[in-house]
Formats: structure tokens, C-alpha cells, sequence
């Protein structure tokens, strides 16, 4: 497969799983399955169907200074969620507050001491992540740094960051593996085990519990009691990596699995597209549902434009280097 096609289908996953989620965000997942059933299909929301939210609008704004800069520029980084920013996307408080604290002058440094003691621990961060693993997948330290700059705008709390470092560890590995070959899903978590800080304890403990989850087979209420899907980096991030995991050998199912857990499960299914799509490809993501996506200004033709783009410029800082 080229590697041009898991670029796209990275940006346009985290779409897919974003718009599959979002009519269902904050509902709890006994509530979901008896109403809906298994949610398979999208539906219209609070938005239209396909609509994206604040987590493929924020990919968007990173997916495009990576791609101005040549790599991250975290000043140009800020302003970009600022000129992309459109509340009606159902942004979090704590991000309209930061981006509204941006646009009155405050420099975004300081923004985090304004709202969080320590700064946010939320998914915010982690949700946007995805061209920032695709950029780096061949250099994680580099990586490491672009997912602790970029949260650190909005998320500046050691939990954000490092989850949003996690996620995108996890796209670039994904981008790294054939969909062709036998995942060696112990191998993926290990991996992901080692590269995770030793700083922040909690996210190698969530890890293991993924590795024993792979071997278990638990119950979705399970996944959700004992690795969560709430809106903290901690809660999501090794959700959305387990649910890939644990169905790694279909984009649809994955993404299915995710969203069906409920709770925050637009980031969730986001965060799981971006790492699905990363190893399956364009090629992997149901037609249907690429359909389904909206397609306006910024829609599905900008945003997989946007990862050719993000693909060229690679190429283009390797050749350079």
C-alpha cells in the first residue's frame, strides 16, 4: 500500500469516526444500544449527517501549519485554531475560553494558568493529533516533541500532553505496518508501553491493561469501567487504541466498536479512525460512509487534499535532510 493513501486515510478516519460519533457524544452505552441498537450507519445530530466537529476542525488547523511550516511552529499553530475556530462545532468550554482569551491578546503561553490549575488533562489535544504522527512517524522523539507543542496551546497539563503524544505514536506506528501481514498486536502495545514517559505512570499502567484486554476478550462495559470513554486524555486515549486493536482487521468494525461505547464518542471514534486509517489506507474506509462526509469548503475533498499535501512536504523535509 502506499504510504500516500494512509496519509489520507488518517486525515479522512479521523473524520469518519468523528461524524459516526457525533449525534450520539455524552449518551451512555446501555442507553445507546437500547434505544439505537449497534450504531452502524450515520445519522443527523445536532449537526447535519456527516457533519465533523471541533475535533477534525483542530486536526484541520494542524494538518495546515505542519504543512506551511514544514514541521510545527507552535505561534502559528495558535493562530490557526483561531482563524479555523467556528463555536457552532461544539467546541469544550475550555477551548472556547483559551481561544477566546487568544483572540483578546492573551499570549497563549499564558492562557492554560487563566483556566486550569496545572492546565487541562482533557482529549483535546490528543483528537487533533494526527498529522503531527503522520509528519513524524519516522523519528518518535521528534514526534514527542511536535504532540507536546501543539497541546501544550490549549493542554498544557503532563497527562494531555503525554496522551496526545500517545495517540500519535500510535498513528505512526499504524502507518509503519502492512494491513496485508498478521498484526502482532502484543508487539503494537509494547511498543507503545516503551515509548510512553516514565513521568506519567498512569498512562503505562492503561497501556498493560489494553495488552491483558486483547487476551480477555471483556465485555464493552468493561472496556468503558475499567479504561473509560470520557473526555480526558487518560479516558480516551487507550480506548480509542484498544478498540483498533482489538479489531484491527476491519476499519469499519473498529470504528463501529468505538462509537458504540458511548460517552465521549465522537473523540473516541476520531481518535480510532485516525489510527485505522493510518493502517488501512483510503482504500480501507467504507465508500458509504465517505459519502456520507460533508463535502463544503472544508469538507472531505479539502481534508484529503490537505494529507497530500501533508505527504508531499514529507517527502519533500526527507530529501532536504
Amino acid at each position: 500500500m502506499h504510504l500516500k493513501s494512509k496519509f489520507v486515510g488518517s486525515l479522512l478516519g479521523t473524520h469518519v469516526g468523528d461524524a459516526l460519533g457525533a449525534p450520539f457524544e455524552g449518551q451512555d452505552l446501555v442507553s445507546m444500544q437500547s434505544k439505537y441498537g449497534t450504531i452502524r450507519e450515520m445519522r443527523e445530530g445536532f449537526r447535519s449527517k456527516g457533519c465533523y466537529t471541533d475535533d477534525t476542525e483542530m486536526m484541520i488547523a494542524v494538518a495546515e501549519s505542519l504543512i506551511e511550516n514544514k514541521g510545527v511552529d507552535v505561534d502559528h499553530m495558535a493562530k490557526q485554531f483561531m482563524k479555523k475556530y467556528h463555536p457552532s462545532r461544539g467546541y469544550r468550554w475550555g477551548t472556547r475560553l483559551a481561544i477566546s482569551l487568544m483572540k483578546q491578546g492573551v499570549p497563549w503561553q499564558k492562557v492554560g494558568d487563566y483556566i486550569y490549575d496545572g492546565g487541562s488533562f482533557g482529549n483535546g489535544a490528543a483528537m487533533r493529533i494526527a498529522p503531527a504522527g503522520l509528519f513524524y512517524y519516522d523519528d518518535l522523539e521528534a514526534l514527542r516533541r511536535a504532540a507536546y507543542l501543539s497541546s501544550s496551546v490549549t493542554h498544557s497539563h503532563p497527562l494531555g500532553k503525554e496522551g496526545a503524544a500517545i495517540q500519535a505514536c500510535a498513528v505512526a506506528f499504524a502507518v509503519l505496518l502492512n494491513p496485508e501481514d498478521i498484526l502482532d498486536k502484543d508487539s503494537f502495545i509494547l511498543k507503545l508501553w516503551e515509548f510512553a514517559s516514565v513521568e506519567t505512570t498512569l498512562y503505562r499502567k492503561l497501556l498493560y491493561r489494553v495488552y491483558s484486554f486483547l487476551h480477555q476478550k471483556p465485555s464493552p462495559e468493561e472496556v468503558v469501567a475499567l479504561l473509560g470513554n470520557n473526555s480526558t486524555a487518560m479516558g480516551s486515549v487507550p480506548t480509542a487504541i484498544y478498540s483498533f486493536l482489538a479489531h484491527s482487521e476491519s476499519f469499519e468494525e473498529a470504528l463501529i466498536y468505538a462509537v458504540n461505547l458511548g460517552g465521549d464518542c465522537d473523540t473516541i471514534g476520531a481518535m480510532t479512525g485516525a489510527i485505522a486509517g493510518a493502517y488501512h489506507g483510503k482504500e480501507g474506509i467504507p465508500h458509504r460512509w465517505l459519502n456520507d462526509l460533508e463535502n463544503g469548503l472544508l469538507g472531505r475533498t479539502y481534508i484529503e487534499e490537505l494529507a497530500r499535501s501533508l505527504f508531499r512536504i514529507k517527502l519533500e523535509t526527507k530529501k532536504e535532510g
